[in-house]
């Protein structure tokens, strides 16, 4: 019986194996058997914006984004910085805004730090307004003076 199965397994081992090759048609969507590309295309895009009188910096990044859609209005003085951000988004985005406190300069006296992150699908309004000596209280744009 022990040379019956190993004269099954060299039978096995000798016998010609057929594969078939696979064949890829490329063409267009009237062709059902075409096969249709779609390419891995990541989008990028990033902007820092610096108000060196204010000592205010804000950043935006979107980064592996798939489908990636923005619009950045910015007004900047000496007084005032106005950033009015849209974006619709498949990635990742990260929103970040620093202003530092303006008489010193440096990032051990910070006055405020922001920072967003997003991953996935998203749509977002996001505005940020930096004053410098309380002038969005009194008179700056439609704000009425007390």
């Amino acid at each position: 019986m022990a040379g019956l199965s190993g004269l099954m397994i060299l039978l096995v081992l000798l016998v010609p194996i057929n594969a078939d090759h696979y064949l890829m048609e490329i063409g267009s969507k009237s062709n059902p058997n075409a096969h249709l590309f779609s390419y891995d295309q990541k989008f990028r895009e990033s902007t820092t914006v610096k108000n060196y009188p204010l000592q205010m910096t804000a950043t935006k990044e979107f980064t592996d984004a798939t489908r990636l859609s923005t619009k950045m209005e910015l007004r900047t003085e000496a007084n005032l910085t106005e950033i009015a951000i849209d974006a619709d988004f498949i990635g990742i985005g990260r929103l970040g805004y620093l202003v530092l406190d303006p008489e010193k300069g440096d990032l051990k006296h910070e006055q405020s730090r922001i920072n967003h992150l997003f991953i996935g699908n998203f749509s977002i309004e996001e505005q940020i307004i930096v004053a410098k000596d309380h002038m969005n209280e009194c008179g700056y744009g439609s704000l009425p003076c007390a």
